[in-house]
């Protein structure tokens, strides 16, 4: 059903970003504005990490951390020349809900496969 999709055909081109520094209160804030459930924690330069519904979950009680003390760092990435088909293997092996997309020619994310996009693309395809 979805083998001839790649991973840049289904996913969210470019991303939201904050800094290290930024307080939680304003992540969830940044969350709301753009109607999105996670962001990359980067300094402009260095991706650092990120920060989903799940870890804002996990510290709502403390808004005053940081994006640094509350992110996950290492988030399993993806090309966008990837087999969508690999990626939602990926997604439900780890049980992870969003796969950053990460350029093959430098160190950037470039966008985000989520869950709820693939989720869209199977009710497409059902149709």
């Amino acid at each position: 059903m979805i083998s001839k999709y790649l991973v840049r055909d289904v996913m969210k081109k470019g991303v939201v970003e904050v800094t290290l520094d930024t307080k939680l209160s304003d992540v969830i804030k940044t969350m709301a504005k753009y109607d999105i459930s996670s962001v990359v924690v980067s300094d402009g330069e260095t991706f650092w990490g990120i920060i989903t519904d799940t870890d804002v979950l996990k510290h709502y009680n403390d808004l005053d951390k940081t994006a640094e003390e509350i992110m996950t760092t290492n988030p399993i990435t993806v090309s966008p020349e990837a087999p969508l088909e690999k990626a939602v293997e990926i997604m439900a092996e780890k049980r992870i809900h969003h796969l950053y997309v990460k350029s093959p020619c430098e160190d950037k994310m470039v966008g985000v496969l989520s869950s709820k996009d693939v989720i869209k693309l199977f009710s497409d395809l059902i149709e």
